[in-house]
């Protein structure tokens, strides 16, 4: 069952679920009611009383729940999946938490934290890394991502996902930061400020990735609790992303390079998120897509869609 499954992960996940030929309930509010197979089906309602003890989730039976957690991630989200777990007998639960749970972000100042001048956790990020303390102050949503997992109860098998930055061809705000620059070049705009040299890298990962991440955690993850990152295995910093973008859309910057917080864009980091991805290379198997393919693809999907009106409504950092 994916809980939330209408959203860019739930919809990159489902041709992989299918093609493992599991059987595949989605649970949603029904608002947006993607295309998709016939064999897929679909449960209407708000997550509480699709969840609640008796509801539509628990009726259905399902083996194994695949919770995006749209809309955010709280403990009591987390407590609510387990307990449907339980109730449901349930085998395997597989949350899409973030790689935002680790100390490291929150002093790279992700998400509306203070950053500090000085990072505390060597790179990359293993998933035993320190975690947040607290609740990430900032950002258009109310989650808590470590809260969310520690929450996590009621099946044998408690599978955590921690995307990157999610980038892919899907009309969703949260996985169109590639916008920041192909919007500028829609408009004309060629003045770039560089925060620091456009050193800062934020780990992405490629939305297809994500959705072969949550098929291979099925069958792939081990016994117990067991987290994975995901993310692609190269990535650009800004200043090299950005020229990749100009290069492919044949346009030149006019750079003006700034101090740090001078100028913001999607991974505007102070100290650089790398995650390590030996886990999700070597257990779960997952080494598609090309991150450099991936990217241009982005670049040109967002470029055939730059009338989008959903694009224009993105902010510009």
């Amino acid at each position: 069952m994916l809980i939330g499954g209408t959203g860019p992960v739930g919809q990159a996940a489902l041709p992989y679920l299918l093609g493992d030929r599991h059987e595949v309930a989605v649970a949603h509010t029904g608002a947006h009611e993607p295309p998709g197979p016939e064999r897929v089906e679909h449960l209407h309602g708000e997550r509480p009383a699709l969840l609640a003890a008796g509801g539509p989730a628990e009726r259905w039976g399902p083996e194994v729940l695949v919770d995006t957690f749209a809309g955010g991630a709280t403990a009591e989200k987390g407590h609510e999946l387990g307990c449907l777990a339980g109730r449901s007998a349930a085998s395997q639960i597989v949350a899409i938490s973030s790689i935002d749970v680790y100390r490291h972000c929150a002093l790279a100042g992700v998400d509306g934290n203070e950053p500090t001048e000085l990072p505390l956790d060597p790179l990359p990020l293993i998933e035993d890394a320190p975690q947040r303390s607290a609740p990430s102050p900032g950002g258009d949503i109310v989650h808590d991502n470590v809260a969310m997992e520690g929450a996590l109860h009621g099946a044998a098998r408690i599978s955590v996902l921690r995307p990157g930055a999610i980038y892919g061809p899907h009309l969703h705000p949260r996985v169109l930061r590639e916008w920041h620059l192909v919007g500028k070049i829609a408009r004309g705009e060629r003045h770039l400020a560089l925060p620091a040299g456009g050193t800062q890298l934020f780990h992405r990962v490629a939305l297809e990735r994500v959705g072969r991440a949550v098929a291979a955690a099925i069958g792939a993850a081990p016994s117990g609790r067991w987290a994975c990152n995901v993310a692609d295995p190269q990535d650009f910093t800004y200043g090299a992303l950005a020229s990749l973008v100009a290069r492919q859309l044949e346009w030149d910057w006019e750079i003006e390079v700034v101090g740090f917080g001078q100028a913001e864009h999607p991974w505007n980091v102070r100290h650089p998120v790398i995650a390590d991805t030996t886990r999700l290379r070597h257990r779960l198997s997952v080494v598609e897509p090309d991150p450099v393919a991936a990217t241009t693809e982005q670049v040109a999907w967002l470029w055939d869609h730059r009338a989008e009106p959903m694009l224009a409504q993105i902010p510009s950092h």
